[in-house]
């Protein structure tokens, strides 16, 4: 058991720019190392210095992921952590949306009329925020609904298969649940239900809209939140990384964090992104929120989260299908302004989609 530990930074998390100084050969950043006064400690070979309990040392991140090794040159005694650099997620935005099948129950239908998918109204709006900003967007969906006598994905047809494939640069599909309720699924049933509302969603993706438009590495599950188990069920289709608040616990006393415990919560609060090396599986945390405060508190709210996360400069926004429709208990009248003022704010503030 050896007593240097790493405090900055620490295992499995994921850095952008923000954390240190990009150069030609990769990010430079300042470890920061706990260890007893007096003793020659080295960092992947770079001498520290110490100062005020810590000892520090400038190491060069060159690749995806490094190992930091901090060893004390007299006694051999060591420790190590991984660490990761995104040097593509600095001052990105990514745009999801969740609960979606309303849209695709509406493509069945009109199905005869419609020339476009973008002649729905809701997909609509969405090509219209792309046009403008050239924002990419990703949709979480539902297998089937009740509503409105009823839908699944088997009634979708494939008459927009083409147009799917032609915009899959910027618009992807991928699964959430089977459907709307009940609430909070993946913290029930069992391996082989999840990995069956997986692969069905899965497959008729596919056969509507096309493998270029799945996305099958990249999911936000409905409420965010799932069993280890239910997370293995869906990496073993394919899902390799997982999009959520990881509040463990909000002021309702409700856990949204997937399986995910205080620490590693308290880490992506931070950082914003945790690789899970045990499940080979990463966590990506929403950005400021945009549906649930007034229009008005948007900016200033981006900007509050912007200072309050310097280490996290990639932005997760995120909507749901449902606010868009007038007939819904949580209806947004200010639904396209919402996505123009978050989406024009990101743009303005020299974020790139993503």
């Amino acid at each position: 058991m050896t007593d240097i530990s790493f405090a900055f930074p620490v295992d499995g998390v994921m850095l952008t720019d923000a954390a240190g100084k990009k150069t030609e050969e990769g990010l430079k950043i300042r470890c920061i190392v706990n260890a007893a006064q007096g003793r020659r400690i080295t960092i992947n070979g770079v001498p520290c210095a110490y100062n005020t309990s810590q000892y520090t040392a400038d190491v060069l991140l060159k690749g995806y992921k490094t190992r930091l090794v901090a060893r004390d040159e007299d006694s051999k005694e060591e420790t190590f952590i991984e660490v990761f650099y995104l040097k593509n997620a600095h001052k990105k935005y990514r745009f999801s949306l969740d609960d979606n099948i309303w849209c695709f129950q509406n493509l069945a239908k009109r199905q005869r009329d419609y020339k476009s998918l973008f002649e729905d109204p809701y997909l609509n709006l969405i090509k219209t925020m792309h046009d403008k900003y050239g924002t990419k967007f990703h949709l979480n969906i539902y297998y089937e609904c009740p509503e409105f006598g009823g839908f699944n994905l088997t009634q979708m047809p494939d008459k927009f298969k083409s147009e799917w494939a032609y915009h899959s640069d910027w618009l992807r599909l991928s699964f959430h649940a089977n459907a709307n309720l009940p609430d909070r699924p993946y913290i029930r049933g069992t391996f082989d239900q999840v990995k069956l509302e997986h692969e069905r969603v899965a497959d008729e993706i596919i056969r509507f809209a096309g493998e270029e438009a799945f996305s099958r590495l990249v999911t936000t599950v409905h409420w965010g939140d799932a069993t280890l188990e239910k997370v293995r069920a869906l990496r073993s289709c394919g899902v390799k990384a997982f999009v959520g608040s990881f509040r463990y616990h909000d002021p309702d006393n409700v856990s949204i964090r997937y399986y995910l415990n205080a620490e590693q919560c308290a880490l992506l609060n931070i950082y914003g992104f945790y690789y899970d090396k045990q499940e080979d599986v990463y966590f990506v945390r929403y950005g400021a929120s945009m549906q649930h405060i007034p229009l008005s508190d948007i900016p200033k709210d981006f900007e509050i989260f912007q200072k309050q996360h310097p280490l996290y400069t990639f932005k997760e926004l995120c909507v749901h299908e449902q606010y868009f429709y007038p007939h819904y208990i949580k209806y947004m009248p200010d639904y396209y302004e919402r996505f123009d003022t978050a989406i024009r704010w990101c743009v303005e503030n020299g974020y790139r989609p993503s």
